[in-house]
């Protein structure tokens, strides 16, 4: 057994010179072969792939120098294509109000020689027009009367500011000079296809909220006021309607109302990016039909921590207001200030605050005094805003309403109210009726606007002629 053990061990001779080379050369190569494989090429394929990255990154700005070089071209396409658009708009309603189309139709459908009982609503309906559902609504127009009045409606209904289509039109004789039939209206909205302000007709309605009554008072009527007493029964000024002007006793000022939020022209506009919210409106209002109802969520962190609400082309102010007031409905308490910012004409803005915390819960009028020093005037106000002190957090909703202006009361040299006025330059293609129709939403006013700029019926228009308006 041991002579088979002791044959059974292997003797390892030494390694040469040549051997541990060769050995040495095989690790090398092995090394390098592992190397190649496993990081060189891996890295080349990255390295290409982000040369390719960014060759597509450089062709991306050049596209973008090349957009930014038409920055003008757009611009003035895209002003173009909003013009064309607003221009679009305006021949439909934006929805099916009944209310707006009976105040449109009062207006357009008026002749001596023909009389119309009633209008007859059918339904809502929807209509195809190419790949989009359109809403549309008919009214039926039972009439008697003359031939001539009859076309002379016709002309009047194809010259209405929102487009009117006679779906149909039947005539049959009553006598030898009169007609009797029916007329089939159609109207067209966009409601669901576009944003656009919901109440494009100012209709004047009246809120009653008496119990047991179908009327009740206003804010702030009084006896006095009603049965005429020693002040003339002036009306106050939580009656006014919007863009309505009154006389307020107590502290014998004008009420000019800049604001009353039935139409949407405004939007939220966040400091930075830690402010988010939003402004829309809500019928939880102090008046009318709509407030603006904002929201803000709110971490003070930035250099200013404000949420501010952008009031669009902003409101002319041509003479500095002794006060201005909004009314707010504040669900909670806030250390936020309240505030109001103009905007001169060489676009210097100037920050007023109307209240330094919210304080109150429900509604409560707030007011600010804007600034007095003449030279700073015609002055814009373009934006309403609430701000919060560094490193505070808040989050909350705000209902506004009711933003006006109160100044002295123009009297002339007899001691009698005087209107506060607008101007407005005549376009081309401009008539009184068609400025009357577009300031003030009826026809109404067109004799008013000749008797206050000397115009008789024929007068021509001349292009840049400026016109005084009552301003309403």
């Amino acid at each position: 057994m041991k002579k088979i053990l002791k044959s059974s061990n292997v003797n390892f001779r030494p390694l040469t010179d040549s051997e541990k080379l060769l050995l040495v050369l095989l690790g090398i190569v092995l090394v390098i072969y592992l190397s190649n494989n496993f990081i060189l090429a891996p890295q080349a394929e990255k390295v290409s792939s982000l040369k390719a990255e960014v060759s597509e990154l450089n062709n991306q700005v050049a596209t973008m120098d090349d957009t930014l070089k038409k920055k003008d071209s757009i611009k003035k396409e895209w002003e173009m294509l909003h013009r064309e658009k607003d221009e679009i708009l305006k021949n439909y309603f934006p929805v099916l109000d009944q209310s707006q189309i009976i105040y449109l139709l009062n207006d357009l459908i008026k002749d001596d020689k023909v009389k119309i009982s009633d209008f007859n609503f059918d339904n809502p309906a929807e209509e195809a027009m190419g790949e989009m559902a359109v809403q549309n609504m008919s009214i039926s127009v039972p009439y008697i009367g003359s031939y001539d009045g009859t076309m002379n409606i016709i002309k009047s209904l194809g010259a209405s500011p929102r487009r009117i289509v006679i779906d149909n039109l039947s005539m049959d004789r009553e006598s030898d000079s009169d007609l009797t039939g029916s007329m089939t209206l159609k109207v067209y909205s966009l409601e669901g296809i576009a944003e656009t302000d919901p109440e494009v007709i100012p209709v004047k309605t009246a809120n009653g909220s008496g119990e047991g009554s179908l009327f009740a008072t206003y804010d702030g009527y009084s006896a006095l006021a009603s049965s005429g007493g020693s002040a003339g029964g002036a009306i106050s000024s939580g009656s006014n309607a919007a863009g309505s002007t009154a006389i307020n006793d107590s502290d014998y000022t004008k009420v000019y109302s800049l604001h009353d939020f039935e139409i949407r022209n405004y939007s939220f506009v966040p400091s930075n990016e830690f402010i988010k919210g939003n402004a829309e409106p809500s019928t939880i209002k102090k008046s009318g039909k709509y407030s603006l109802r904002f929201e803000y969520n709110m971490f003070a962190v930035g250099e200013e921590n404000r949420a501010y609400i952008d009031l669009g082309s902003g409101i002319d102010l041509k003479f500095p207001p002794d006060s201005i007031s909004m009314w707010v409905n504040a669900f909670g308490y806030s250390p936020g200030v309240l505030g109001l910012r103009f905007r001169t004409q060489d676009g210097q803005d100037i920050d007023v605050v109307a209240s330094n915390g919210i304080s109150w819960l429900g509604w409560s009028e707030v007011e600010a005094v804007p600034p007095q020093d003449l030279d700073l005037y015609p002055l814009k106000l373009t934006h309403i805003y609430f701000e919060l002190p560094f490193g505070r957090d808040d989050i909350g909703v705000l209902i506004i309403d009711k933003l006006q202006a109160f100044y002295p009361v123009n009297e002339d040299s007899k001691g009698n109210n005087q209107p506060i006025y607008d101007f407005y330059v005549v376009k081309p293609g401009d008539t009184v009726t068609d400025i009357s129709r577009q300031i003030y939403g009826t026809v109404a006013y067109k004799n008013e606007i000749m008797a206050n700029n000397s115009l008789s019926a024929g007068d021509m228009l001349t292009v840049g002629k400026i016109l005084v308006l009552v301003r309403r």
